[in-house]
């Protein structure tokens, strides 16, 4: 029997993280894939007018899933929830943050030259690596270890904690490992759904073992 989901607002945040792991996804399937899914698609009105739906409909999860951690908690967790509300809503955003950056260069009209999509994703992959990684430390910094529950197991060495945690991220290196050694491009658009999948992971497993009164929208 699948289990009941206890915490709405929690899976809100999962699901707006994997709906934006999709759409970074096929961005970089559109660039590095044109002859799969069409040259002018990376640019096309249809496709961008998606995307701003989605990240608007994305933001909306993102907010409900933090407003009442925000406005219900009182000191250092009220802080905690404040810098995961950040996190959520800058992670949620990068689509649109790229919409900008394309539109000062104008690459509507002319594709992005490929050096400038591998900044970018470079840029990606570092405010994965922040809200992913260096935030739940902080995090751990603030309330304390001993408060943070089962996020507080992968901390420490202990592998099976962290093969578990931190599987996408596996597969996340082992997808950058085996293109840069094919010298190959065609697996990179797998990489931001894993990367997306990681920091959905921790919202999932609050949205199955909140306690009932959180299931409220």
């Amino acid at each position: 029997m699948a289990k009941k989901i206890q915490d709405s607002r929690a899976f809100l945040g999962a699901l707006a993280l994997l709906i934006v792991g999709a759409i970074m996804a096929f961005k970089v399937g559109f660039f590095f894939a044109p002859e799969v899914f069409g040259s002018g698609a990376l640019t096309s009105r249809w496709w961008w007018e998606i995307v701003l739906n989605l990240q608007i409909l994305c933001l909306a999860f993102m907010w409900f899933c933090h407003h009442n951690r925000m406005q219900q908690g009182e000191g250092k967790w009220r802080l905690r929830a404040v810098f995961n509300f950040i996190v959520g809503i800058i992670s949620v955003s990068y689509p649109v943050i790229l919409l900008v950056v394309g539109a000062y260069f104008d690459w509507f009209r002319v594709a992005p030259p490929e050096g400038s999509v591998v900044v970018l994703m470079l840029a990606g992959i570092g405010l994965w690596a922040m809200g992913s990684f260096i935030m739940p430390v902080f995090t751990a910094v603030i309330v304390g270890r001993r408060h943070l529950g089962a996020a507080g197991e992968a901390l420490g060495f202990k592998p099976v904690a962290w093969a578990k945690t931190f599987w996408p991220t596996f597969v996340v290196v082992g997808l950058l490992v085996i293109e840069a050694l094919r010298d190959s491009v065609t697996l990179y658009m797998f990489v931001p759904i894993f990367m997306y999948i990681q920091g959905a992971l921790p919202y999932l497993k609050k949205a199955y073992h909140a306690s009932p009164r959180d299931s409220d929208i």
